[in-house]
């Protein structure tokens, strides 16, 4: 059987491409904010097919990568990363890239009313000095920063004139929160 690849597919492919790795639970909210319509019956379809075609393989029964980084582990901060621009993203991601350090993760958001662009920041305990330092030399004023912190002490601690919030992963959910 020949497969064709869909819009859908394609674009799951684009995250896919700089994210390295991917859980079927992040694929559906991905396409579903496409389209409601997009249920999770056709988003296991379009993961099948991208399989069966050898773009992807499973690690897990959640997870999913390259076929070419098959041996390849997935990067636990990533996956946090994409689950905080799924929540920050009305309908679809534009533009997305992993390789941009200090960031995890930079994406831009469309959004009912425009489109946002954000930059996420896995903050490990004792780094938040560091990470504040390699920011006082970026000008972007554009740019939200998403600082993922482990703990919520560790946002006094982290200083920049650029626009930003905090998120921290506590109960199942992401929660976001300003220094105020």
């Amino acid at each position: 059987m020949r497969y064709t690849i869909t819009p859908d597919q394609k674009y799951i492919l684009s995250i896919l491409k700089e994210t390295k790795a991917m859980r079927k639970s992040q694929a559906f909210t991905l396409l579903h904010k496409l389209s409601d319509s997009k249920d999770e019956s056709y988003i296991l379809r379009c993961l099948d097919q991208l399989r069966h075609m050898r773009k992807i393989v499973w690690q897990s029964e959640d997870l999913f990568t390259l076929s070419q980084l098959w041996a390849v582990p997935a990067d636990a901060e990533v996956l946090s990363a994409i689950d905080i621009m799924l929540d920050l993203t009305e309908i679809r991601i534009p533009a997305i890239s992993s390789s941009t350090r200090p960031y995890t993760l930079c994406f831009l958001s469309e959004q009912h009313d425009g489109i946002g662009d954000y930059a996420v920041i896995a903050v490990h305990p004792g780094e938040e000095v560091t990470i504040t330092t390699n920011l006082r030399h970026i000008n972007n004023d554009s740019t939200t920063i998403v600082f993922l912190l482990q703990n919520i002490s560790q946002a006094k601690q982290i200083q920049t004139s650029l626009t930003h919030f905090f998120a921290t992963y506590a109960d199942g959910n992401y929660h976001y929160f300003s220094e105020n």
